[in-house]
């Protein structure tokens, strides 16, 4: 397989993780009611309703933004896609570890598990190498 079919592969991947956070998003912002939670463990008792919609609106949102920049950044091997890749998978972990809540769905399972693949590829197996995906 070529470097650049890794580069769309993998960009679409980082992408549509990132697209997925609209799951968690829409329901906190009250668009609609797919079953996803809207409290948090920690959030909701320390400042209730809106304290909790607005920090994870917040939370959301960065991870949606960030991991599709990601996506635009790995296509146009842009040299900064590594760092927002680490900072917008702890964010999405961030969120994740704040809404988790019982029983434990697939849609925050998954979730988890693509973020810390992210940050294990990247931070310990030190993959993609620049020769695969760019710099």
């Amino acid at each position: 397989m070529s470097n650049e079919m890794w580069r769309i592969i993998l960009a679409v991947a980082i992408g549509a993780h990132g697209i997925g956070h609209v799951l968690f998003l829409v329901p906190l912002l009250g668009i609609a009611d797919w079953g996803q939670s809207t409290r948090s463990w920690l959030l909701s008792n320390l400042g209730g309703d809106v304290v909790t919609r607005i920090v994870g609106s917040l939370l959301w949102l960065a991870a949606t933004v960030g991991f599709v920049t990601v996506a635009v950044g790995m296509f146009g091997q842009q040299e900064w896609w590594r760092g927002l890749a680490i900072g917008s998978a702890a964010v999405s972990i961030l969120g994740l570890v704040l809404f988790w809540g019982a029983p434990v769905s697939s849609s925050t399972f998954f979730p988890l598990l693509f973020d810390i693949a992210v940050l294990v590829a990247l931070l310990l197996l030190r993959w993609p190498p620049s020769s695969l995906v760019g710099p």
